[in-house]
């Protein structure tokens, strides 16, 4: 069943085009031009989301929403303004808007395309499903030109599919060049997917980036599934949490942090803690994994999972505190992006002095990407503001020493040591904290607690006799069982 949307704008010809652009994206969309005739529309009929221009007459826009928040307080409404003044003014603010109701603020000059976008990230699963153009069988296949960074890629041994595909899927044939092999509707056909793998010897899959989100998306749901499942082998789990968790990396990276994208980083982070709280054998796939994707998305997961290892470990852990540190985690490098470029692709130990001093900055610019995002709560800022400061002071960005280090924070960056150490030099995890434990310089930089707790990652749970039942010397966090 087609998703219903109204659009509310002054401006006729904008709603013919738009009107004409969604309905080929299978929207059933209704058109007013005033604010009276959106709030008739509304008694009359139920819409999936409406956009709604700010500026528009015979009930403004403020109007209009003060009666969707009052009559129907949980009907979507993005905002369109007509031009940035106002908002750089501080005059219409995303915070005052959604204090009226409404859930995103779009700004002109926009494409069109744009509204499918903002509308696919307001969409669970169940409305994606319902709203795809089902197919019997297969289409045909169909050769593209496009330029290579308008894909997304995924190893063809990891992609999962519904029973109706979601998106289009696509091989690459050579440089900006690829054949469309199942489209989105069609019928998942694993014999055409294996046909590629084992006779083309094809080794990755292709989507368009504006799908990202849906990849995500999927992969969120199935991982939930694999995670509850006891019988699933803590490797097959921790392969498709890493999947999604990278190519949701990408996307925040990409598109910002929405609430939309924030939203589906809370699944992910839910998902973490439920691997470490349910996987019995996770122990052994933290001994042995050896997947030395060097990406930056790869490494803010595994700094997850064994960041979230160690805090299980302690007796004043929960699942707020193990998804509020996933979170941390998989933003912890964010201030990068605020770096110059050709420093992005430079190993650490690759960096002159003067390029390791800009580098020292990352911790303080990626508090500042986040600072005014509501949805990330002070604890999140600050340890990705501390993640790099050390017990003994010689951290950065201020040289924080012992107790004034948030625990959370300083156990991320022992994580963030470690990975760095096993992916770069491609050895087993158990042989990169020996490394680490060898180095009488580098311990000085954790609290020892931490360090013990590290080790207990890699042994078997059923073996460790108790539990720790202090917190930690330098936390400052409630335990949330009573110490004995």
């Amino acid at each position: 069943m087609a998703l219903k949307i109204l659009l509310v704008d002054p401006d006729e010809q904008w709603l013919s085009d738009a009107k004409s652009y969604l309905k080929t994206q299978l929207y059933e969309v209704s058109t007013v031009t005033n604010g009276k005739d959106a709030q008739l529309q509304l008694y009359n009929d139920k819409f999936f989301a409406v956009f709604l221009n700010y500026d528009v007459q015979n009930h403004s826009g403020p109007q209009v929403l003060k009666f969707v928040r009052t009559n129907y307080p949980s009907q979507r409404v993005i905002i369109v303004l007509n031009d940035n003044k106002r908002h750089e003014s501080g005059e219409v603010t995303e915070e005052n808007l959604q204090r009226l109701g409404a859930q995103e603020l779009m700004i002109r000059p926009f494409e069109l395309t744009q509204l499918k976008d903002v509308l696919e990230g307001h969409q669970s699963l169940g409305d994606l499903m319902s709203n795809l153009p089902k197919k019997e069988g297969v289409s045909e296949e169909t050769e593209v030109q496009m330029t290579d960074e308008n894909f997304t890629s995924i190893k063809i041994d990891e992609f999962y599919s519904a029973n109706s595909v979601l998106f289009d899927i696509y091989i690459k044939l050579n440089a900006n060049k690829y054949l469309k092999i199942l489209h989105a509707g069609d019928a998942f056909s694993k014999e055409r997917i294996d046909k590629y793998k084992n006779e083309k010897k094809v080794e990755h899959l292709y989507f368009h980036n504006s799908d990202r989100r849906k990849f995500v998306q999927y992969n969120n749901f199935l991982a939930k599934k694999l995670v509850e499942n006891q019988n699933v082998p803590a490797q097959n789990k921790v392969g498709i949490l890493k999947n999604v968790s990278e190519k949701y990396l990408e996307e925040a990276f990409t598109v910002g942090l929405k609430p939309q994208v924030l939203d589906q980083g809370k699944e992910v982070c839910e998902n973490v803690f439920q691997l470490v709280e349910n996987s019995k054998d996770l122990h052994k796939l933290l001994k042995s994994f050896n997947d030395f994707d060097p990406s930056a998305y790869s490494h803010a997961f595994l700094v997850t999972l064994y960041s979230t290892a160690i805090i299980k470990q302690y007796e004043w852990q929960s699942k707020a505190t193990i998804e509020s540190a996933a979170m941390a985690c998989m933003f912890h490098d964010i201030g990068k992006i605020l770096l110059p470029k050709e420093m992005a692709l430079k190993a650490r130990s690759e960096l002159t002095p003067e390029e390791f001093e800009i580098y020292k900055t990352h911790p303080e610019l990626g508090v500042k990407v986040v600072e005014t995002n509501r949805l990330i709560n002070n604890s999140v800022k600050q340890i990705i503001l501390q993640h790099h400061e050390a017990f003994d002071g010689s951290g950065f960005p201020h040289g924080k020493k012992g107790s004034k280090i948030l625990t959370l924070a300083n156990i991320i960056g022992l994580v963030d040591e470690f990975v760095h150490l096993m992916v770069e030099q491609k050895i087993a995890p158990t042989d990169a904290l020996k490394k680490i434990l060898v180095n009488k310089q580098m311990v000085a930089r954790y609290n020892s607690n931490i360090v013990e707790n590290f080790i207990k990652v890699f042994v078997d749970p059923d073996k460790i006799q108790t539990k720790d039942t202090v917190l930690p010397s330098n936390s400052r966090m409630v335990p949330t069982k009573k110490i004995v």
